[in-house]
């Protein structure tokens, strides 16, 4: 029996794999339909990519007339990303690492989606899965010394 891989998504890779914009969005959701990849994302990682008024890729020539966030919705509905709830301790860890980003002055809802979706690796052991775009949402890492793989898609 195969064992299937878990990757958590933050809003920026959900948007650009259920949309498919990039070869690596493709990718993934192309994995996700075999059953060779399992996507998770915390739930306000979702809300987030699901809000959004414009498209997120910066190289993205369409027009999106039904909303950006309608493509992550029906990627969910078709089973392409679990989405997941943290535990209490993951919330407050997640609001945590939120604080230092602020300290930072780095804030934002996709920035307070981030730091639940690293919260959401560190503690499932898998990799998150983030687009060059949201590196600043992860620039309070090093100082809460939380350490974990990211690719890029």
């Amino acid at each position: 029996m195969e064992t299937t891989e878990v990757a958590v998504l933050d809003p920026f890779s959900l948007y650009r794999i259920a949309v498919g914009h990039t070869p690596g969005g493709r990718t993934l959701g192309n994995a996700t339909r075999t059953g060779t990849i399992r996507l998770i994302t915390p739930a306000v990682a979702f809300a987030v990519a699901c809000s959004m008024r414009t498209c997120w890729d910066e190289t993205c020539d369409q027009d999106h007339r039904d909303g950006t966030g309608v493509p992550v919705r029906r990627f969910h509905e078709l089973g392409g990303i679990e989405v997941v709830s943290l535990s209490p301790a993951e919330t407050v860890s997640a609001g945590q690492l939120y604080a230092a980003s602020m300290d930072r002055r780095v804030v934002g809802a996709e920035v307070l989606a981030a730091c639940h979706a690293a919260v959401l690796a560190k503690s499932s052991g898998s990799p998150l899965i983030s687009a060059a775009r949201a590196s600043y949402c992860y620039s309070a890492l090093d100082r809460a010394e939380v350490s974990f793989r990211i690719d890029l898609v």
